[in-house]
């Protein structure tokens, strides 16, 4: 079994003995726990800050969870112990995943709803977030590898050749060109794409951080690990997405129904293969000196961290994601979190009279009686039921105030009006009033009417309509 796990990129050396970690696992885990569980709770209770920005609040300790079980089997944590390599990892996974929201320019698979309306929030934010995907990734690689998970699996070994390392990188080329001129045909190609294009430059540099080299080995373990770490995540991911309001949204061209979570189910067969993709570009960027390895080897120590190279790729790293945040505003992004001041349907001495009452929040408006209402703030009933229906509209399923606004100048009234539209036309005549990049899409519309249907159905048409 050492032979084994010595082939294995963060254990391919002898284990060092260490002393037990401090803090031990369980005084990582219990609070970690903990937290998660609070933020759960005030999450589904509609507390603030939590049902808002509740991504951030499970995965952090989502992740402190993983770190203490590699820590318990081990003696060691897998970030807390190297917090230079737990920043690098950070840092390059927002990186990485602003370049799958630059592909998602074109590919338009999701979309962002009820985002903070403040900028410098939502940036920040969202870059926090996205730093959790590569630590979520390895960090479950690494949980099953301390547990020896799959390491009695044997393949005949791989006979890696030039040309295949160059019909491998040519497979990738083909992956990434097709997926991008013609997305609507080939979009599943672009999770992998990556994996293709960089794996043959990893095994020519050092095989032990090269997937192929495992293969060639006729050791699978570790990518067999990553295909069901990655699967595993990615149902995560997909569980804390969906009762937060701050979240994204599916349109997959074919796959709009049929859904677990947010994701329709044969989506979840790409999270494997993105792990894949984490894996393989991380150890590119090891590779090239400008990341810290995962491990550390007494007998050979990892590629040596270039500071002048990392300096100048941080500086781009950065300048790239501020291009990308901007872009995402602009195409991936389809609403804000809804505030008062925008709310057309009341005149500014109506906010200022719902401001002064409990349903200043568009939320508790919109699960609002109208008789309740119209004595909080002093208006009639029928105006009351006006606001109600408004702040219903905005509330369901991301539409969120610019959308809702559009809706109702399209005579689009209440949700019982938007579940008897149909979609094409709908979307037709919304896309003919506003000059907003990707505004009212075919597939965005589509997901909106179905809430309707399903919120009229059930008799909720507040938000959390599926």
């Amino acid at each position: 079994m050492s032979e084994v796990v010595e082939t294995v990129l963060d254990v391919q050396s002898p284990r060092i003995p260490s002393a037990a970690p401090r803090p031990r696992p369980v005084l990582v885990a219990l609070p970690a726990f903990l937290f998660l569980a609070v933020a759960s709770l005030l999450m589904l209770r509609r507390v603030e800050p939590f049902v808002n920005c509740y991504y951030i609040s499970a995965w952090y300790p989502t992740l402190l969870l993983l770190d203490a079980a590699v820590a318990a089997r081990t003696g060691r944590y897998h970030l807390l112990a190297r917090p230079r390599f737990a920043i690098s990892l950070l840092g390059w996974s927002a990186v990485l995943w602003f370049l799958f929201e630059l592909i998602n320019f074109r590919v338009a698979n999701w979309y962002y709803v009820f985002l903070p309306p403040d900028r410098p929030a939502r940036w920040i934010g969202t870059t926090v977030s996205f730093a959790t995907v590569l630590p979520a990734i390895l960090l479950a690689e690494r949980c099953l590898a301390t547990r020896g998970a799959l390491e009695g699996i044997r393949w005949r070994p791989l006979r890696v050749t030039r040309r295949r390392l160059n019909g491998i990188f040519l497979a990738g080329v083909a992956f990434a060109v097709l997926s991008l001129a013609w997305p609507r045909l080939f979009f599943p190609l672009i999770w992998g794409a990556l994996t293709l294009l960089f794996e043959p430059w990893n095994y020519r540099r050092d095989p032990r951080r090269s997937l192929l080299g495992d293969l060639a080995a006729g050791r699978p373990a570790r990518l067999m690990r990553l295909l069901l770490g990655g699967l595993a995540i990615g149902f995560i991911w997909e569980l804390y997405n969906i009762e937060s309001r701050s979240k994204w949204v599916y349109t997959v061209p074919g796959f709009e129904s049929f859904k677990l979570f947010e994701m329709p189910l044969l989506g979840f067969g790409g999270f494997p293969i993105f792990a894949l993709d984490c894996f393989v570009v991380y150890q590119t960027l090891v590779l090239a000196g400008v990341a810290v390895a995962a491990e550390r080897s007494a007998e050979r120590g990892p590629p040596r961290l270039h500071v002048k190279r990392t300096v100048v790729s941080a500086a781009v790293a950065v300048a790239f994601s501020l291009a990308v945040l901007l872009g995402m505003d602009r195409w991936n992004t389809d609403s804000l979190r809804p505030e008062l001041q925008e709310f057309w349907v009341a005149g500014a001495e109506a906010r200022e009279r719902l401001a002064a009452t409990s349903y200043a929040d568009l939320f508790e408006l919109a699960a609002a009686d109208p008789q309740a209402v119209a004595t909080a703030a002093g208006v009639p009933p029928t105006l009351a039921a006006e606001w109600i229906a408004a702040a219903q509209l905005v509330t369901l399923r991301g539409i969120g105030t610019d959308n809702a606004r559009l809706l109702w100048e399209a005579e689009v009234r209440s949700v019982a009006d938007l579940a008897a539209t149909n979609s094409a036309q709908l979307s037709e005549r919304l896309q003919r009033m506003t000059d907003r990049p990707r505004a009212a899409s075919p597939p965005k519309v589509r997901v909106w009417v179905r809430a309707a249907g399903r919120a009229v159905a059930s008799g909720k048409t507040s938000w959390g309509a599926r």
